[in-house]
């Protein structure tokens, strides 16, 4: 008894079209039998996942920034990351509370992310200090980016990762990359920093200071554009890789 609702009798509506005709089937393309050999690097590949001392790449599935970390770990870094791009005062209450928000957060206990917090605070606080001694002050960097995406085809494959930080003061810039390991050994990420390096000099036209920026420890290690270079050397000599000495721009 809806008014809205109407009846329409079955009887006296059209047949049902018959259904189209299939297409004839195509034939295969030439080249549908063709195997692309295996490479020794995925398509795309980030510079922090790989491994150059184990001699095997990561798969691709595993190649993401941070995805085959421990919970704990993962969720440290990247609010460590998240609070360093953005300048966040490790003294604000409500800024601190706000980073447990976020979902590589979610989860750890209670317990686990009172720890957390606390450890993040510490490394911002060990961060603070370096300013205006070992790392140039905020308000002396004429031009300052955080968390820099990056895209690079080099040796065989696109490297994709994110630069912490680029700055410049004066004439002078500088490439960083922070870290929160419990140990310092910068020889596990030379080639990370050679790709970042040469990304921004490709891109932007300019050599950067690379450096490791250890939290945890207050110290700073420089790599030299001979390391860097070295680095790249021997990626694209190594064992397997394509490379035809070609340098397309990165994107």
């Amino acid at each position: 008894q809806d008014p809205l609702v109407h009846r329409h009798p079955l009887a006296g509506l059209p047949p049902l079209p018959s259904p189209p005709l299939l297409p004839e089937p195509q034939p295969p393309a030439p080249y549908a039998e063709h195997r692309i050999p295996s490479k020794r690097f995925p398509p795309v590949f980030s510079p922090s996942a790989y491994r150059k001392g184990e001699g095997e790449p990561l798969a691709l599935s595993q190649a993401l920034e941070a995805e085959t970390l421990p919970e704990y770990p993962r969720a440290l870094g990247t609010l460590v990351h998240y609070a360093l791009a953005r300048n966040l005062d490790p003294g604000d209450e409500g800024a601190m509370r706000a980073l447990l928000l976020q979902e590589v957060a979610f989860p750890l206990s209670e317990e686990e992310q009172k720890r957390l917090l606390a450890e993040v605070r510490l490394l911002l606080w060990n961060h603070r200090r370096m300013l205006g001694e070992v790392l140039p002050a905020l308000e002396n960097r004429e031009e300052d980016h955080a968390e820099l995406p990056l895209v690079l085809p080099l040796a065989g494959t696109v490297w994709y990762g994110v630069l912490d930080r680029l700055y410049r003061v004066g004439d002078r810039w500088y490439l960083e990359d922070y870290k929160t390991d419990q140990r310092i050994a910068p020889e596990h990420y030379r080639l990370q920093l050679a790709l970042y390096w040469e990304a921004v000099r490709r891109a932007w036209g300019v050599e950067a200071e690379a450096r490791l920026v250890y939290l945890r420890h207050e110290r700073v290690h420089v790599f030299s554009p001979e390391e860097l270079q070295e680095a790249l050397r021997e990626l694209e000599k190594a064992p397997g890789i394509f490379s035809q000495g070609l340098e397309p721009d990165p994107l």
